[in-house]
């Protein structure tokens, strides 16, 4: 009979093992110890050591496997990148960093292209990243919480060509980094004169030569190189905003409650300290003004 009521425990633990775990192990080794001073005999004991013992390395298991989930930043300056010195920096880097050193949770920190990023996140394993809410993430991962910044995408011009409406990229040479699609209207759009760049950065050194009018993709980015390469901001004009998007942590559907609970807390508490906001500020701040 005790063994049954044993069985249906074990049962009801692995369906509610995080939060209530720690504490029923407790509370039976503390019956455990009661029992050894009442002189209950061995036998009697072994079904009790026993499971206990198994919810031990059921919790040790449990918890420890926090480890194992992948924590990813798109490789891309300002996001994710190698500074001069060769050390692994950026904006979206830093914002990880302190939520896996927040949470407990993940393995150390990837960069990896985006196309590679969003395919490992599709993959069945466990895998986190912080992505725009495009429609795409979306539908095919679980947005945990907003970090409380926006993905601004659109076309940042040269100063003097100036982008009222849609309308206005008539007649511009827009240069379009390759990979770069953030808003389906645009990129499909046959009848804009679009000039392909390899990278953001050729983007920018065509409009530096007088190649393009305006050059397509996120804003930020956009700002953020062009002042490495060391223009000044009054070198653009007004930027055309097609798209602005929250960014999310966004997880594969595989994390356990209690990770996805310790990564939601996380940003939570980075995000209302206003620290979210300080790292954003340290590396694109200027770049609004």
């Amino acid at each position: 009979m005790i063994i049954k009521i044993y069985h249906a425990l074990l049962v009801f633990l692995l369906d509610s093992l995080e939060e209530n775990l720690i504490v029923i192990i407790s509370t039976m080794f503390q019956k455990i110890m009661t029992d050894i001073h009442e002189k209950t005999s061995a036998f009697q004991l072994i079904p009790q050591l026993a499971i206990g013992y198994l919810l031990l390395m059921l919790s040790a298991f449990t918890h420890g496997a926090d480890a194992d989930v992948r924590m990813l930043v798109i490789e891309q300056t300002p996001y994710g990148f190698k500074n001069n010195e060769g050390e692994n920096t950026g904006v979206l880097l830093d914002v990880m960093n302190e939520i896996h050193d927040i949470s407990g949770v993940g393995l150390p920190i990837q960069t990896l292209p985006l196309k590679r990023l969003l395919s490992t996140l599709l993959l069945d394993m466990k895998s986190c990243a912080l992505l725009a809410n495009s429609p795409f993430v979306n539908d095919n991962f679980d947005l945990v919480e907003p970090i409380g910044h926006k993905f601004t995408g659109g076309i940042l011009p040269l100063a003097g060509v100036n982008l009222h409406n849609y309308s206005s990229l008539k007649g511009k040479v827009i240069g379009v980094p390759l990979g770069i699609r953030f808003d389906n209207k645009f990129h499909n759009d046959s009848t804009l004169n679009k000039l392909s760049a390899p990278r953001y950065i050729n983007a920018i050194k065509m409009m530096q030569r007088g190649r393009v009018d305006a050059v397509a993709g996120a804003i930020p980015v956009l700002k953020y190189l062009a002042k490495e390469e060391g223009l000044e901001l009054n070198f653009f004009g007004q930027p055309l905003i097609l798209v602005e998007k929250k960014i999310y942590l966004a997880c594969s559907f595989k994390l356990t409650k209690y990770e996805r609970q310790k990564l939601q807390q996380a940003v939570i508490h980075l995000r209302s300290s206003g620290k979210i906001r300080h790292i954003f500020d340290s590396y694109l701040g200027l770049l609004d003004q």
